[in-house]
């Protein structure tokens, strides 16, 4: 089996809407191989570029007949992947998971306890900034989301109304590693 072939058996079997970057294929080749491989693969049709080294076996619409967009936590997966990093939710977002707004954020921005940086892939301009509060293994930790929330919601406009709010949906645990977390923030500190 040609190596062409091995790449291209690993796209078909992890499905269509996969979204991946040549890291992913490290197992079956050296990186500055797999490049011009994918582009190979590319020219046949089977997959397609999405920009900024990222690329989909895309999923095609029926009525149409075209690929679909990827979704956009799928494309954050492999821009995580690779980047080797992970990143944490907005505090605009963490706000709309925590239930204290049901406006998403405009703009498509994750954090990072590494530099401060733009992506562009799949069409999606994403937003990466720096932030000292740690990520944890699960983006949906809610000691980390409430601290981002409560970031993004700022000392002069933070209500009490709100801050109950976020304790309410925090367990025992949950609740230490808000306190915990706060610890990075004075302010926060003072209020948790």
């Amino acid at each position: 089996m040609t190596i062409t072939s091995k790449i291209q058996n690993k796209i078909i079997k992890q499905g269509r809407g996969w979204v991946f970057t040549p890291r992913d294929f490290l197992n079956i080749r050296h990186f500055n191989t797999i490049n011009p491989l994918l582009d190979r693969i590319e020219n046949r049709g089977l997959i397609r570029s999405l920009g900024g080294g990222l690329y989909d076996y895309p999923i095609i619409d029926p009525d149409t007949g075209l690929p679909r967009n990827p979704k956009i936590e799928i494309v954050i997966k492999a821009v995580e992947k690779q980047l080797n990093d992970k990143f944490q939710f907005s505090g605009a977002y963490a706000c709309v998971l925590l239930g204290l707004t049901k406006q998403m954020p405009a703009e498509l921005k994750y954090l990072s306890n590494k530099q401060n940086r733009v992506v562009y892939a799949a069409g999606f301009k994403i937003k990466i900034a720096q932030t000292i509060i740690p990520t944890p293994r699960n983006k949906y930790d809610k000691g980390t989301l409430a601290i981002q929330a409560i970031k993004h919601i700022g000392k002069t406009k933070l209500t009490l109304g709100q801050l109950k709010h976020i304790k309410k949906q925090l367990n025992e645990a949950e609740l230490k590693k808000l306190k915990k977390l706060a610890n990075n923030v004075s302010w926060i500190k003072r209020i948790v």
